[in-house]
């Protein structure tokens, strides 16, 4: 390292006033050197006791260093002197030498921006043969200081803004740290929880909708059972009492301990459960047992194929099985849809109803859904709210896209919020607006949406009166199979009907229907048969 003297207590800039390599000392410096413009003449040093730059008679300018005594001005004459002493715990300022190459570190105590040894607050020296008091060391803020104070800026004690490193000037960067004029590390992707959040966990498949769900499942023994079919379906006739007492029984309700049944007694009698049914009951009653045994995933895909390959599309079924559904079983209803089918199943949809629909449905196969446990953010919902005003009232005509956009990205409690929301901010009902802004299949399923996120049991309840009052007694086997797999909210949704219609839901349903069809509905509401 140069042996240079300082200049007047100061560094010279880089390139200027020192002398060339092999140059003799004292010589008389070559012409242009010195010069900020190569070629330029050479310049003269200043006289003494004067700095470049500086008028005649001006002290030269020393910026003080914060928690160090500011260098005193050159003597007359130009020669330094040192400062006097001070007094007694007084931090004397001191020559620093230049910077140390990176990758070395400067000398202890040396260097702008170390701390001191350990001392007294903001850096004073105990008297000497005094320990310092306790919490007085470096960092720590001074006795009788207000709570949460912080220390000025660049004094001992004042900490750098996080993720900055603590290191001296021209100290290298401690390890880890990011190279200058790089970010400190990249953001997280769009959607992504923020730092130091939890992930949000997603939402586990409904029973039977997820093979992993099988090692779960407690094996039962079917060899009663299996034999109680086969002799309620041999020989002339049909026992359909002992066919609707098996498969509606309660060991059954697991739809994997279902699967068993149906695989034993294949197995035990070399035959097919499900032709034999087909073959020994007829309508409705057939049309539920053989619902039982698919499934529900295996039902559902049975329905939209039903729904989509035939003389007109049933929007009904379509909208029961794909609307209000998680992100894991949407995901297995279309993969079941395409090993049952062999066909894409957004593909047909696209060819069997009108292009708002088929927007819907398109992004609720994409599985981007929040998952249930994905909290309510104010600001979310108040954005969404706006977004929603804009795409309907807000504008000539809705824009059906943006506002299934948000139905189909959103979970129940958030859509359950920005109703509440909208109410406040705009003083109307998004139900009254969705009413008034849409018709036909997408004003339906806005609705199922909304309606089932506020009070899922009892959209369910209204949605079993409706097949029922009606007579659509296909649409209500399959609601109530729905249920069926899902005892809890099948309990809710038969609550939620007695409270809504006054009558019991049971009361209905025999008032309604008749003979096997009554008995099988009850046996799947789990309400006993008198």
């Amino acid at each position: 390292m140069s042996s240079q003297p300082p200049y007047y207590g100061q560094q010279p800039p880089h390139g200027y006033g020192a002398p060339p390599p092999g140059a003799p000392p004292g010589g008389p410096p070559p012409a242009g050197y010195g010069s900020p413009n190569p070629g330029a003449p050479y310049q003269q040093y200043p006289p003494p006791g004067q700095a470049p730059g500086q008028a005649p008679g001006q002290a030269p300018y020393q910026q003080p260093y914060y928690g160090y005594q500011a260098a005193p001005s050159p003597q007359p004459g130009g020669q330094y002197q040192p400062p006097p002493p001070g007094p007694p715990g007084q931090y004397q300022n001191q020559q620093y030498p230049p910077s140390a190459p990176y990758g070395q570190q400067p000398p202890q105590n040396a260097s702008y921006g170390q701390p001191p040894p350990p001392s007294g607050p903001y850096g004073q020296q105990p008297p000497p043969g005094q320990q310092p008091p306790q919490n007085a060391s470096y960092g720590q803020p001074p006795p009788n200081a207000p709570y949460g104070q912080q220390p000025p800026p660049g004094q001992y004690g004042a900490q750098p803004p996080y993720g900055q490193p603590q290191a001296g000037y021209g100290a290298p960067p401690p390890q880890g740290y990011p190279p200058p004029g790089q970010q400190w590390q990249q953001p997280p992707p769009h959607g992504a929880p923020g730092y130091g959040a939890a992930p949000v966990q997603p939402t586990p498949a409904s029973p039977g909708y997820d093979p992993a769900q099988k090692a779960w499942a407690q094996p039962v023994n079917t060899s009663s059972d299996a034999e109680a079919l086969r002799r309620a379906m041999k020989g002339m006739g049909c026992d359909e009492k002992a066919l609707i007492r098996v498969l509606t029984s309660p060991q059954y309700g697991n739809p994997w301990a279902m699967q068993q049944l149906v695989q034993d007694y294949n197995s035990r009698f070399i035959r097919n459960l499900a032709e034999d049914i087909k073959s020994e009951t007829r309508s409705d009653l057939e049309t539920a047992l053989l619902a039982l045994l698919r499934g529900p995933l295996g039902h559902d895909a049975y329905l939209l194929d039903k729904a989509l390959n035939r003389m007109g599309t049933d929007e009904d079924t379509l909208m029961d099985v794909l609307l209000n559904r998680s992100n894991a079983d949407v995901r297995a209803i279309a993969a079941e849809y395409k090993r049952t089918t062999t066909r894409d199943l957004l593909t047909d949809i696209k060819a069997d109803v009108d292009d708002a629909l088929f927007r819907l449905c398109s992004m609720l196969l994409a599985g981007n859904r929040a998952e249930d446990a994905a909290p309510v953010l104010a600001h979310e919902i108040d954005a969404k709210v706006t977004e929603l005003q804009r795409a309907t009232e807000g504008m000539v005509g809705a824009n059906a896209v943006s506002v299934a956009q948000i139905f189909a990205s959103s979970n129940a409690a958030q859509i359950s919020a920005m109703a509440e929301a909208y109410q406040r901010k705009y003083h109307r009902g998004l139900q009254e607006v969705i009413e008034k802004e849409f018709r036909g299949d997408m004003e339906d399923a806005l609705l199922r949406m909304l309606t089932a996120a506020q009070n899922r049991a009892s959209a369910d309840a209204m949605r079993l009166r409706e097949a029922l009052t009606k007579r659509k007694d296909k649409l209500f086997i399959n609601r109530v199979v729905s249920l069926y797999w899902d005892y809890p909210r099948l309990t809710a949704a038969k609550e939620a009907y007695r409270k809504r219609f006054g009558t019991p839901l049971a009361k209905d349903v025999k008032d309604l229907l008749k003979g096997d069809m009554e008995d099988v509905m009850l046996a799947m509401l789990r309400i006993a048969v008198v």
